[in-house]
């Protein structure tokens, strides 16, 4: 796995004078091992290669000059495709700099309904793997114009939730020419030989690092801390997690800290920030980030009042619960170096690019979802992403990564565990129904009429063993037939209209089917029970109930005054789903009946992030219904869910529909602008003053030249 460390001159490339002009730009003189690796393999070549290393190590100016040259060579366009949508904004704005010598380059993520025709006209497109996913089932022209992908953080192949499209999308890029990046991966040679590349696999590191573990010795309020390479280390203060968190600050590094859970990665952060008058701080630096916050339109008023006084005191937490304008500013804040802690759950690390000079992992355990009261151990995979994000290049000399144990007898154990083992090797995760029938609609969505011969080949080029394909196959094709998803023509296998409008609106067949099923056995009915019929399939949002919630819920469902559109069920796992839906469909309720946000937030213990996830999420699901239930001829719902989804998007009452279609009018604008009597859009082209009063002068100007574009083009 090791390689000889060698650095290659940039101009040493077989690169034309310009393209290594821009990589000179950003300060670049010599390659990196690994990139050096990957050029001596004949990455300008167009070689496939399959490059594994550790993070931070440069991967990303591998993936450039593979498709720079590469369309150098043989024109066309090129596909960076990213598990995370905040991936896809980094690499975009990296990739920029190639239109200098005459490249196009743009992003697409979301909305995956669409072709996005518009990308005919660019060359390097950077995107998603779902939206990918999305893109190839509705066949636009341009996609036959790809002849090179680069399929990054692919070791999100062994991800539960994400897996099965990663392996989807790498199943159909594969045919074609890729370079495939990854962390480090201990079945890298397999991988290679399943994705026919060559394997490059490294584990040097800009910065190295060093693991140790840290245990309370029988004094109190001393620590003991073991290195890989048995030094020792002794630290004082109130619990590890403090102690070793102020040594690193002294020494004038930044700290990131990761928690199992949100309440422990806020509680976390305010006892850190208990400490912190005995680091000297960026005073102007900080309440520069404090005034920003103050301009941040998203987020809960609880939320930004805690944050503000954690970063005052040059700290903060980071979680999914968070807005996502309120992640970044956080992130950036660490960036410059300004904010010196971050208390995070796990989600930090396999996202963006955030180093900082110690990783303190704080729990190797994990509340297991699915039975109550039950941990279970963090995956290695999820410790090497944390511990990668030790040393920082250009700031850190060594990058240090302490995982937190309560005694002396755990630290053998996780030693060998987590520090000295390989990660998990990585295995398919199309073995499961949904997975598999979703899999094989994209398919016959993406190629047309197949063949039972020609679907199956397509199955087998999966990483999952034939056995199991040969299982899974056979039962797929008999519920798809069955559903109504596909039908037999001849000798092939086809979509019906209905199983091709499910694969381009990118849901789950068992979606679909409860939905359908939902729809067609009952009349027209109330907002909540279409919200709950949508929260309640597989592709619904998931929110935590607490045990005093669930009775609450439960006696509220016997005083519901509309029918829902769901049976009750009898198993426990599907009740406890339809429960959280409730609880999804009250809070959407809630939403779109113009509740104030706060009001949702602490009513229902959730954060701004989840609320923008879950609108996000049922914004999908109430448009997919409305067209699923045009495309089953089921007017009297396709007109409930029309104006459903519409309000779902914005948060508001019907009456504001006309005016929230206005650029740069929200929830609140609209509503603003209603209740002093512009109620429609000529209102507001007839009451110029009356606008620019309510709004300020420079928004009103825009909002009725907006207003005016809009009655324009409806006329």
């Amino acid at each position: 796995m090791s390689l000889e460390l060698e650095w290659m001159p940039i101009e040493d490339l077989k690169l034309p004078s310009n393209v290594i002009e821009i990589i000179k730009k950003r300060g670049i003189k010599k390659l990196n091992p690994p990139q050096t690796e990957a050029v001596k393999k004949g990455l300008l070549e167009g070689n496939r290669l399959l490059l594994t290393s550790p993070t931070g190590s440069g991967k990303t100016l591998i993936a450039e000059m593979g498709i720079i040259s590469f369309l150098l060579k043989n024109g066309g366009k090129a596909i960076y495709v990213t598990p995370l949508r905040a991936l896809t904004n980094e690499k975009y704005l990296t990739f920029k700099d190639w239109e200098l010598i005459g490249f196009k380059v743009a992003m697409t993520s979301g909305d995956y309904d669409t072709d996005d025709a518009w990308l005919k006209n660019y060359d390097i497109i950077i995107t998603t793997y779902e939206k990918l996913d999305s893109l190839w089932r509705h066949r636009p022209e341009w996609l036959n114009e790809v002849n090179y992908f680069v399929l990054d953080e692919l070791h999100y192949l062994n991800d539960p939730e994400r897996g099965p499209v990663v392996e989807s999308v790498t199943i159909r890029a594969k045919r074609r020419n890729l370079l495939a990046l990854s962390a480090t991966i201990s079945n890298y040679k397999q991988i290679a030989k399943w994705l026919g590349a060559e394997p490059v696999a490294t584990n040097w590191r800009p910065v190295p690092l060093i693991e140790g573990v840290i245990y309370p010795e029988r004094k109190k309020k001393e620590y003991n801390v073991i290195f890989k390479d048995n030094t020792t280390k002794k630290v004082h203060g109130d619990d590890a997690i403090i102690a070793y968190t102020l040594d690193s600050l002294s020494k004038n590094g930044q700290v990131l800290v990761f928690r199992n859970s949100r309440k422990m990665a806020e509680s976390t952060a305010l006892k850190i920030a208990n400490y912190m008058n005995f680091v000297s701080l960026d005073e102007n630096a900080l309440s520069e980030i404090l005034k920003q916050l103050d301009d941040i339109e998203e987020g809960g008023s609880d939320e930004k009042e805690l944050l503000k006084s954690l970063i005052s005191k040059g700290v903060a937490y980071h979680h999914a619960g968070l807005s996502k304008a309120l992640r970044d500013l956080i992130e950036e804040g660490f960036r410059q170096r300004k904010i010196k802690v971050i208390v995070a759950t796990p989600t930090l690390a396999a996202g963006v690019n955030l180093p900082a000079r110690t990783v303190i992992i704080g729990d190797i355990y994990r509340f297991n979802k699915k039975i109550a009261g039950y941990y279970d151990e963090i995956p290695i995979m999820e410790y090497k992403q944390m511990s990668g994000r030790a040393g920082r290049p250009g700031f850190d000399q060594i990058g240090e990564s302490i995982v937190v144990v309560r005694d002396k007898e755990d630290v053998d154990r996780v030693f060998k565990k987590y520090v000295l083992s390989d990660v998990e090797p990585i295995e398919s995760k199309l073995g499961s129904e949904r997975a598999f029938y979703t899999f094989l609609l994209g398919i016959l969505s993406a190629e047309g009429n197949l063949s039972e011969k020609q679907l199956e080949n397509f199955a087998y080029e999966s990483l999952l063993a034939k056995q199991l394909v040969d299982v899974y196959f056979d039962r797929a094709i008999r519920w798809l037939l069955e559903h109504s998803f596909i039908k037999e023509e001849g000798n092939t296998f086809a979509l019906t209209n209905f199983g091709k409008r499910v694969a381009d609106l990118y849901i789950n067949p068992f979606t679909a089917d409860i939905i359908r099923k939902g729809l067609e056995g009952h009349k027209a009915s109330c907002e909540l029970a279409y919200l709950h019929l949508l929260a309640f399939t597989p592709d619904g949002p998931l929110v935590s109930v607490g045990r005093n919630e669930e009775e609450e819920l439960i006696e509220l469902l016997e005083d519901l005054d509309c029918e829902l559109l769901i049976e009750e069920p009898y198993e426990e796992d599907e009740y406890s789903l339809y429960i959280n839906a409730l609880k999804v469909a009250l809070i959407m309720k809630d939403w779109m009946d113009e509740v104030d946000e706060d009001t949702i937030l602490s009513k229902y213990n959730i954060g701004s992030g989840d609320l923008r996830n879950m609108v996000e999420t049922m914004d999908w699901l109430t448009y997919s219904a409305y067209h699923l239930s045009r495309e089953l001829k089921l007017n009297e719902h396709a007109d409930k869910l029309r104006i459903l989804n519409l309000r779902v998007r914005d948060g508001i009452k019907e009456e504001l529909l006309e005016l929230v279609q206005i650029s740069g009018v929200g929830r609140k604008r609209a509503r603003l602008l209603y209740n002093n009597g512009i109620k429609e859009l000529g209102d507001v082209v007839m009451n110029p003053d009356k606008v620019k009063n309510l709004l300020g002068q420079k928004l009103g100007e825009k909002v009725v030249q907006e207003a005016a574009r809009l009655l324009n083009r409806f006329h």
